[in-house]
């Protein structure tokens, strides 16, 4: 009877553990496996979704410079009506606008020692219609403006007898300049700041329009006679020789 329970202490259970193992460990390893490609997968999709967008970014500067250039050539074309606005800025031309005469400019290009005979020549017209400004003085020294053709010179022993003086003399140029304020060459009637009387040969009015220094070499204002007699008001005299 002692010989029959000795087969049963064998523990056949050990070799089912084993297994049981065995089975737990495939479980996990797949695990792992699956989970793994997933994770890279998003991964590199988000790369290649962030590469693109750049791409686009970069095409849409280039068109950037085009509108520079165009820009260039607005400011380029502004420049030309500067110069023009410059000529308007004279004493003279200021006085003929506030007083509302009718006038033309006729610039040209001024050479020394300047002179009537000169803008004439350039502009094509009568030296004899283009009036010179004066500036004399008389033995006191006071000055007084005197208007001649510019083909004719002025008796100043005449001029002299009809103001009353003993004798009339043209000034020097810087004292000229100093009484009118402008440069000799540029010499006008018009804007004068100083009060000094003005005479205008009487054959001036009968030409019914006149070239006129406008307070600046090389331009000259055309007006009607009768407005430059209005405005200046001028003594009229007969000095011309």
């Amino acid at each position: 009877m002692k010989k029959s329970k000795t087969p049963k202490k064998k523990k056949p259970v050990k070799k089912a553990k084993n297994v049981k193992k065995v089975k737990a460990l495939k479980k996990v390893k797949t695990a792992k496996k699956a989970k793994a490609p997933k994770k890279m997968a998003v991964k590199k999709a988000k790369a290649v979704k962030k590469v693109a967008f750049p791409k686009k970014a970069t095409a849409k500067k280039v068109k950037a410079p085009k509108k520079v250039k165009a820009l260039k050539k607005v400011k380029a074309a502004v420049k030309a009506p500067v110069e023009k606005v410059k000529a308007l800025l004279t004493p003279a031309i200021q006085n003929l606008q506030k007083l509302r005469v009718k006038f033309t400019l006729h610039p040209y290009q001024y050479e020394e020692p300047g002179g009537t005979k000169q803008s004439a020549s350039k502009l094509g017209v009568d030296e004899h219609i283009v009036i010179k400004t004066l500036i004399m003085e008389d033995e006191n020294r006071r000055p007084l403006i005197i208007l001649m053709h510019g083909d004719k010179e002025v008796a100043t022993d005449a001029l002299a007898a009809i103001i009353g003086a003993q004798m009339v003399s043209p000034c020097k140029p810087e004292i000229a300049q100093w009484h009118t304020g402008y440069q000799i060459g540029g010499t006008s009637p018009f804007g004068i700041q100083k009060v000094i009387p003005v005479f205008m040969e009487r054959t001036i009015a009968d030409f019914p329009n006149v070239y006129i220094n406008a307070g600046q070499r090389g331009l000259l204002a055309q007006l009607s006679s009768a407005e430059l007699i209005d405005t200046l008001k001028p003594f009229m005299v007969s000095v011309a020789k």
